[in-house]
Order: C-alpha cells, then structure tokens, then sequence
C-alpha cells in the first residue's frame, strides 16, 4: 500500500511538471509597440540616451546630426503618398497631428491623406521622419515599447486601435528586424466608424508545444533579434474613391515569446567576461548615427534647393 501511494504521488508530479513545461514555453510578452498617448514624453527621454555630439563633422570628416525630440513628434512624421510615382501636390496636402481623443482620454495620432483621383492603385506610408534609435551610447537598446520591440521569438498576434471614417481602405503596419528584413502585417480594411481594434493573427504560430518542430539554435554571442516600427500603410484600390481621406491611431501592441529565456540562473555570465554584444550594438549604433546624419543632410540640401526655387 505504502509503495502503491508512493507510486500515485510520484505520477501526480511527474503530470503536474508535464502541466507545467508547456507554460513555461508558451509564456507570452504583451507589450505596446507604440502608444500616441505617451509617444512624446518618451521619445524626449530617449533622446538623453543619445549620442551628445554636436559637432556638424565627425574626426572621420563624416557629417554628424544629433536628433531631437521635435524632428521625431507626430506633428514632424511624414504621410508619402505612392502610386505609379512619387506625388508631390498630395504628399503635401498629406499631414501628421497629435489630436485629443474624449474617448479614449488620451492624445492620439491624427492622419490626413490626400490620395489621386485618377484610376490607379495608390499607397500611403505614414512614419516618422527618420527611423528610430535601436541602441543607445552604451550599446544597449532603447526605445523600447517606443518603436522597438527587443527579444522577439514567436509572435502570437499584432493588434491596432484605429478610428475610421467609413472608407473601404486596407490598413498595415511594417516592422524591420534585425538583418533589415522588411515584415508587413496586413489587418483588414478601415470599411467602418468611430473606434475599433484591429488584430493581425499568425497563421503559422502553433499553441501546443508538441506539435512543434524543435529547433536548437546558437545562444551566446548571437546578437538578440528585435523588430523596429518602419510605418503604418493604407492602401487604395483604384476602384475606391480618390481625395481626402482621415484616421486615427491610438497604439499598437503585440503578443510574442521571447527568443532567449534563462529558467535557471547561469554560473557564468558570458557578457559580463567577454563584452562581445556591447561593442556590437555600439558599432551598430555608430552605424545608425552616420546613416542618420546622411539622411538629414540630405534633407537639409533639398529643403534648401526648394526655399531658392520658390523665391527665383
């Protein structure tokens, strides 16, 4: 009897473990991508983590652009209208505002887009002006839940608070991950009004843990996989009415596994010995800087170009 009731709590152990493993493995992060309501307080903050150089040239005689927290507000974010070319008069009629929503009690982003109306197939892009930081001075990552996502395994689903005005519109968002992968997450059309939330669903993310196909991947020093917020997309058919057009977006969020978790405590600390994902992320961050200062200059010549045309 002893041995049989041994027996019996030993199975319901070993069952309460095999309970166990699949939540552990299915624990899921839920976390905002992007919120309008704290957008801007945020991204100030960010931007003390920053590099503080504001010298227009760098040592290396590359041009040098230190962000600031007005070129990133909502009011600065850009609405590129496409079609079979770039349209300059509805890009320009196309606009970003930070908008007060009763509603929803909190400031919200307001977007107005200017479509053709001739028969054609249009897209609009709606992003800041230039992409986010992914790291800070330091190598580490920021931004986070402020248009980057770090640690991201599996995702579960993606959803969207929008507010539409009755337009049979498709909606979408783009992300970047961390080799420059472009990911469209396509949610339906904006055919409806006032507030609603949209959810992306992934067709290929498997809820039980036995169905899946186990896959041993090199942990240390692989960098960890993120994601960056590239743009919210509407999309036109040519068959849909052309003009002006409103949304409103409150936030984006997203259900996901992280793609590396520690259970048990490690005896060794790999990054702590080595510093090999530190100076990575610095040299990528370096990168970022650069690439950005190229871009605002850029930036800078054609706003120049078109200030001289206009008073020629």
């Amino acid at each position: 009897m002893v041995f049989t009731k041994r027996m019996r709590i030993v199975s319901v152990l070993i069952g309460a473990v095999i309970l166990l493993i699949p939540a552990l493995v299915l624990a899921l992060d839920d976390i905002t991508v992007i919120d309008f309501g704290g957008y801007e307080k945020r991204i100030t903050a960010e931007f003390q983590s920053i590099s503080t150089n504001t010298q227009p040239v760098n040592q290396d005689g590359s041009p040098n652009y230190v962000l600031t927290p007005s070129v990133m507000a909502v009011s600065n974010w850009i609405v590129e209208v496409r079609s079979s070319g770039l349209r300059i008069p509805n890009i320009i009629k196309s606009q970003c505002l930070p908008v007060n929503s009763k509603l929803q009690k909190q400031s919200v982003m307001g977007v107005r887009i200017n479509f053709p109306e001739t028969r054609q197939n249009d897209r609009a892009y709606i992003r800041p002006q230039f992409e986010f930081h992914v790291y800070d001075k330091k190598g580490n990552f920021t931004n986070l839940s402020n248009g980057i996502v770090a640690n991201v395994g599996l995702i579960k689903d993606m959803s969207v608070w929008v507010k539409g005005r009755n337009y049979p519109f498709d909606f979408a968002v783009r992300m970047i991950d961390q080799d420059s992968k472009a990911h469209e997450f396509f949610f339906g059309n904006l055919f409806f009004d006032n507030w609603r939330k949209l959810t992306w669903v992934n067709p290929n993310y498997i809820d039980q843990v036995k169905d899946r196909v186990i896959i041993r991947k090199p942990m240390y020093p692989k960098d960890l996989p993120f994601l960056k917020f590239s743009s919210f997309v509407v999309y036109r058919n040519m068959d849909q009415i052309g003009g002006d057009f409103v949304l409103y977006i409150k936030n984006l969020t997203m259900r996901y596994e992280r793609h590396a978790t520690s259970i048990l405590e490690d005896d060794i600390d790999d990054e702590e010995v080595w510093k090999i994902l530190q100076q990575r992320a610095i040299d990528n961050m370096q990168r970022e800087q650069k690439g950005l200062a190229e871009k605002a200059h850029d930036l800078k010549q054609n706003i120049k170009l078109q200030k001289e045309g206009n008073v020629q």
